[in-house]
């Protein structure tokens, strides 16, 4: 089959196309025909070396069609998607035109959504769903900020917060970029340079009940400041750096009864608690597909043009899911 690979960690030009051997099915495993996948933040690292170790083939979302699996359970042909759960770490993930993942990684669905629209789906906003329901358990009529607004993650949030009946409050770091926000969904938007816990306190002098924070590091102090008593954040991303909270004391610095949480997707899905099973991926697709909310898919890119993608990701400018189809 054909595989991307990296020929050694570092900038696009070293993501290269090549002949793989074909994973050979097995039990308890289903090898997947990869029909389309999105790119994600985690694989700019892992391709840069900035992530822990990787598999052969990185890559940690796809869509695609049962090839086999020998024990019957799903058809040839059904439709599936994979994502995270060992992906590109201790499996090979998505950067392929087979991938071979257990079957408790796969979500079946059914949709006559071409593959590139499909491939905007799966993990952004499976992650989404878990941070709203899982981490945060929000409820409606909440008033949630979601900062990192115009990520992918961001997007998500936002859209399926408004489904929910949410008030959202969305951030962007770019003036430009708050229209965006609005025509997804947000009702209230301001521009975010780091520090606007105290604008958004005065704003909402009766507290923020939830945070969606997608900055991280950078900015979690801040967001505790808007934060009602007895609300909740969720860290889930970590645009802004990796850097750590130097000196973090929380029994100091995270406000009483305020609860902080967090959701790694690629270490959370598939663990106790975080079943796939449990992800209504086929509501959220047929959500989409009789356009009850929108897809956050921006551009698509063959496979072979890997690296011009993986550069346009990292201009931080597409506001929207990228996605590769074979």
């Amino acid at each position: 089959m054909k595989a991307i690979l990296i020929k050694q960690k570092g900038d696009p030009d070293n993501l290269i196309m090549e002949e793989y051997r074909k994973p050979v099915s097995r039990e308890g495993f289903v090898l997947i025909q990869i029909k389309a996948f999105g790119l994600n933040k985690a694989e700019i690292y892992m391709r840069k070396g900035e992530w822990e170790e990787t598999s052969d083939i990185i890559g940690i979302e796809c869509v695609g069609i049962v090839a086999e699996d020998l024990s019957g359970e799903f058809e040839k042909g059904q439709q599936v998607a994979a994502f995270v759960g060992g992906m590109a770490r201790s499996l090979n993930g998505s950067y392929a035109e087979y991938t071979l993942v257990p079957k408790t990684n796969l979500l079946p669905f059914r949709s006559g959504l071409p593959w590139n629209e499909l491939a905007a789906i799966p993990e952004t906003y499976a992650t989404a769903w878990a941070i709203l329901n899982w981490c945060l358990e929000v409820q409606p009529g909440e008033k949630i900020l979601v900062r990192g607004g115009t990520s992918s993650l961001g997007m998500a949030c936002i859209i399926l917060g408004r489904q929910k009946g949410l008030h959202v409050i969305a951030t962007s770091r770019s003036e430009k970029k708050l229209a965006l926000l609005k025509e997804i969904g947000a009702q209230d938007t301001f521009v975010d340079r780091g520090k606007i816990g105290e604008e958004l306190s005065r704003a909402y002098p009766e507290g923020i009940d939830k945070v969606v924070e997608l900055l991280g590091n950078s900015t979690l102090l801040d967001s505790f400041r808007p934060v009602r008593a007895k609300g909740a954040v969720c860290v889930a991303g970590f645009l802004g750096g990796l850097m750590p909270i130097e000196k973090f004391q929380p029994i100091f610095e995270i406000p009483n009864s305020i609860r902080l949480s967090t959701l790694a997707s690629a270490f959370s899905f598939g663990q106790k608690g975080f079943e796939f099973s449990k992800i209504p991926l086929q509501k959220i697709i047929t959500d989409i597909e009789e356009k009850r909310i929108p897809n956050i898919l921006r551009k698509t890119f063959r496979a072979e043009d890997i690296r011009e993608a993986h550069r346009l990701v990292e201009t931080n400018e597409v506001n929207g899911k990228v996605v590769m189809v074979w």
